[in-house]
């Protein structure tokens, strides 16, 4: 509260004085009138240099943007800066100067922000930038739940049902693809504690974030191979899916299996696996089957799901009719 107090009054200080003498740095080149204008209002919280590590900013439990940082304002647009500067930031010390400067005013004063972050040279590609960024929101958002290295052992992801998703592990990486990471990150998961960050996070910045969440997938442990992989994932889709129904055996015999008419397909007959090729088999479940229980499962696994579980199955149940 007092560091908040203390800065609206030296903002307020600042903004009162600048009124007092309006157009007085009109004679003044662009870029030494932008300037002007950040020494005189902004440099108390953002430094003059832009690192933001100034007295008052350290009194802040918001602190102010490090406008010295290429990374942290290359997640900024011009909109965001024009708007932040005339409107302010709500629940921040950044106060509204929209009835202080003119819109002539604003943009020097942004032209002015924008170079402190050139100051620093950004020896990085585009995707190596992208990658920066969203390892800083990840640290900042995620790494609480799904661990700083993705493997989802914090204290607070053991006493979440059920546990967040595990970055790190190979299987698990494998089931998301980019239109489901996408989606959770901005609409979040039903049934889970995985909010939506769409009104937290813009489309590039949720396509940041997944580029690093990318770079937490651990390698397959040693002696798998990607084929092994693909069983592993088909094991694991079908223990989440298919046992209520068909059984950890692959026979349907099971207390719902038994109740239900007709009876689940017994996956361990061969005479049955025979009756579909793989691709018959994987089409067979994204469409379910019509007078029967097995509902279309098209939606909730992609097609690699399907091709997944379908090779599981095969490979998994053998036994001799």
């Amino acid at each position: 509260m007092r560091a908040s107090l203390l800065l609206r009054i030296l903002l307020l200080g600042t903004a009162c004085a600048y009124a007092g003498s309006p157009g007085a740095q009109t004679t003044q080149p662009p870029m030494t009138r932008g300037k002007t204008l950040y020494d005189r209002n902004c440099a108390v919280c953002h430094a003059v240099d832009g690192h933001a590590n100034t007295p008052v900013a350290k009194l802040l439990e918001t602190r102010p943007r490090n406008f010295a940082d290429p990374v942290e304002m290359a997640r900024v647009s011009d909109d965001q800066i024009y708007r932040a500067i005339k409107d302010g930031k709500p629940g921040t010390a950044m106060a509204a100067w929209g009835q202080v400067l003119s819109e002539l005013e604003v943009g020097d004063l942004m032209d002015h922000i924008r170079g402190l972050a050139t100051t620093r040279p950004l020896l990085l590609t585009a995707e190596q930038l992208s990658a920066e960024i969203g390892k800083r929101i990840y640290r900042k958002d995620c790494a609480e739940c799904h661990g700083l290295d993705g493997r989802a052992d914090t204290e607070v992801a053991r006493v979440l049902r059920p546990l967040p998703s595990k970055f790190a592990d190979p299987v698990q990486a494998a089931r998301m693809d980019d239109g489901r990471m996408y989606s959770a990150i901005k609409l979040g998961i039903p049934g889970t504690t995985m909010g939506g960050w769409g009104g937290l996070l813009n489309p590039a910045e949720i396509i940041d974030v997944m580029r690093y969440i990318r770079t937490l997938e651990q390698p397959l442990p040693p002696g798998m191979s990607k084929s092994d992989l693909d069983v592993k994932v088909g094991e694991h889709i079908y223990r989440q899916y298919c046992t209520y129904c068909h059984g950890d055996k692959g026979d349907g015999n099971t207390a719902l299996g038994r109740a239900l008419i007709p009876r689940p397909r017994d996956f361990t007959n061969v005479g049955e696996r025979a009756r579909l090729s793989p691709n018959e088999m994987a089409q067979a479940i994204a469409r379910g089957k019509p007078g029967t229980a097995m509902a279309p499962w098209n939606g909730v696994l992609n097609p690699e799901d399907l091709r997944r579980v379908t090779l599981f199955i095969r490979q998994k149940f053998q036994r001799q009719p």
